[in-house]
């Protein structure tokens, strides 16, 4: 009766206590369950550069696979297993995306060790990691190009140190993209013995509302494509067979995606016209201060140049780089302890530069496989992207309508005219 009577008394207490306790585990998961959805836009976001090819290469597996995932993931009895499934699933996509179906590299032979590259932007992030690997892990020869002799000697002897077991070596060449003279030099020095690939790679966030530079020119469109574009002229000269790798991004693909889907009245907020490099810019844009689009503009001109080059140089083969987000030192936040690269949100450069190993170091043959049996290079460049498969440039449903394939090349054709004549004007025989 006493024991009751106890248990009376202590019953509202328990209840109380028993009521905070759920309370507390659901603002836990709750919070779990805020957490892993900004943690899945996030990575959607960053990772889209992985996801779109993973997709459609692999539509029928990716597709059954994350239908599952979501049925489990939603369809749980318990709330904290369902978390579980969510947080395997991203588990599970960071080892699809950088290591299952990437497509291997080539073994290292000895035909490698015979090879020089000159890699522009080198004394740092996605350059400085695939001068380290070619040298350490493919005994070849890699001129570091840099504009800071200081940076260029310390990133030197970095590659160096790791090479001492095989043929392979580093070393340095002063080049300064915003310079046309300087790039001219450097060629001089270049072609001084033969060069066999040119990854045209410097490149960097342009500043909105930089002023003009000498040539009256916008100067990140200066740096990024027409120095790259006087660089790769002037070296095909020597080696009419040279490989050229062109670094862009998946923001090109912003030159057609916003005009393929967004509602008229969106894109009033957008600076650039369909297509990035049209008309209008390479007769107006080009000599005006940067604006919000002048990276986009950049990489799709790394594109369109990379797609023409076989147009021009018939033995010559080129390549530009769908390289999506990787974790480099080209943005400050990208550089903090605790970042979008060290969270899997972005890759590392150890992963992030496999499509351009894959550009420098596969046979002719096997950059065109995939896109048919009738495809030649003097149909022009192609695309590696971030899985390292060949894409055919301008392909995607989004290119389409005035941004169509047709109308890039055009758009290219003009580029180029333009590019020859800026240079041929601003520079001296």
């Amino acid at each position: 009766m006493f024991s009751l009577l106890v248990d009376l008394i202590h019953a509202p207490k328990d209840a109380v206590s028993k009521a905070k306790g759920q309370e507390g585990s659901l603002f836990l998961s709750t919070l779990i369950d805020a957490l892993l959805l900004v943690y899945s836009l996030a990575f959607c976001f960053f990772r889209v550069g992985e996801l779109a090819p993973l997709i459609s290469t692999y539509p029928l597996e990716i597709k059954t696979a994350l239908i599952g995932a979501v049925s489990l993931r939603f369809l749980s009895p318990k709330r904290s297993m369902g978390q579980f499934v969510h947080v395997a699933t991203l588990v599970a996509l960071v080892y699809a995306m950088d290591v299952y179906f990437i497509n291997p590299l080539p073994s290292a032979n000895e035909s490698y060790a015979t090879k020089t590259v000159f890699i522009t932007g080198a004394n740092s992030g996605v350059g400085f990691e695939t001068a380290r690997q070619l040298v350490v892990n493919y005994g070849m020869k890699v001129i570091l190009g840099c504009r800071s002799a200081a940076k260029c000697d310390a990133a030197v002897n970095a590659i160096n140190a790791k090479a001492s077991n095989n043929q392979g070596s580093a070393s340095p060449l002063l080049i300064d993209l915003s310079n046309f003279d300087s790039v001219k030099q450097a060629a001089a020095q270049l072609n001084e013995q033969k060069i066999d690939v040119l990854h045209n790679n410097a490149g960097f966030a342009p500043d909105v509302g930089s002023p003009v530079n000498e040539y009256f020119l916008d100067p990140s469109f200066t740096a990024m494509h027409l120095s790259h574009y006087l660089l790769t002229e002037l070296l095909l000269q020597a080696n009419p067979t040279l490989r050229v790798v062109n670094t862009s991004s998946g923001t090109h693909h912003l030159c057609a995606i916003p005009f393929a889907y967004l509602p008229e009245n969106l894109l009033n907020v957008i600076e650039w016209n369909p297509g990035c490099v049209d008309e209008q810019f390479l007769q107006l844009g080009i000599r005006t201060k940067t604006d919000s689009g002048a990276y986009f503009q950049a990489k799709i001109a790394n594109v369109m140049h990379a797609v023409s080059i076989p147009h021009h140089h018939p033995q010559a083969t080129s390549v530009a780089i769908d390289l999506g987000w990787v974790g480099t030192s080209i943005q400050p936040w990208m550089k903090l302890s605790i970042s979008p690269t060290s969270m899997k949100l972005m890759r590392s450069t150890q992963t992030g530069v496999l499509p351009v190993m894959h550009a420098i170091l596969s046979s002719n043959e096997e950059l065109l496989h995939g896109l048919g049996n009738d495809r030649q290079w003097n149909d022009g460049g192609v695309i590696i992207n971030t899985l390292g498969g060949t894409e055919e440039p301008y392909s995607q449903p989004w290119w389409r309508d005035n941004i169509s394939r047709d109308r890039m090349l055009e758009l290219g054709r003009k580029l180029w005219v333009t590019s020859l004549r800026t240079i041929k004007a601003l520079t001296r025989n």
